[in-house]
């Protein structure tokens, strides 16, 4: 009798690399140690060409998850916050995003979900497109990942709050900053047109 091949296969490889991933960090699972903690044997090498490729596969995964978590957001400054607490939470999924996989998940041409969420609410509140919030967005992003950096290095409680408590309050400003320069742009082109 043929085998069954088992559909989920690929979906319980990728829960048992996150499992080890979040307990071990870097460098992380073998192939097989992910083959046992899934319950298969070689099956994890006819996926995964090697331990690289395991891992950008995992970092598309834990991508994919910040994505959702942080663009369910109701509003711009819940989406930053999200994102800052998931980083804290996952703080090993988080290495992994800006560590080795990073030019495959976020490189020139990748999907960037959380970016175009962010441009798309920044023109609905502020006015214009969203590709006039560019430098926004990436003044929102250098802040949150550094702040995210800091915070998964391992500083103390009271490190972590003033860490934390000055980056929301500095993006807090930098957003409501840009209807200021926006109603600021609009009176000087108004007055220069009449």
């Amino acid at each position: 009798m043929p085998r069954v091949a088992d559909k989920h296969l690929d979906g319980r490889i990728l829960q048992a690399a996150q499992r080890l991933w979040r307990a071990q960090g870097q460098p992380g699972p073998t192939l097989r140690s992910v083959a046992r903690e899934a319950g298969t044997t070689t099956t994890v090498y006819r996926r995964f060409r090697n331990k690289d490729a395991l891992l950008i596969a995992l970092a598309e995964r834990v991508r994919s998850k910040l994505a959702d978590e942080a663009t369910s957001a109701a509003t711009i400054e819940e989406c930053y916050r999200r994102f800052l607490r998931f980083a804290e939470k996952h703080p090993h999924e988080y290495r992994l995003l800006w560590g080795p996989a990073w030019s495959e998940m976020y490189g020139p041409g990748r999907p960037r979900p959380i970016k175009d969420w962010l441009l798309e609410k920044l023109a609905e509140r502020y006015g214009g497109r969203p590709q006039d919030y560019e430098r926004t967005y990436y003044a929102l992003f250098f802040l949150i990942h550094g702040a995210a950096s800091l915070l998964i290095a391992g500083a103390t409680a009271a490190g972590k709050a003033e860490i934390r408590n000055n980056c929301l309050a500095i993006c807090d400003g930098l957003v409501a900053d840009v209807g200021v320069q926006r109603a600021r742009d609009h009176a000087e082109l108004s007055a220069s047109t009449s």
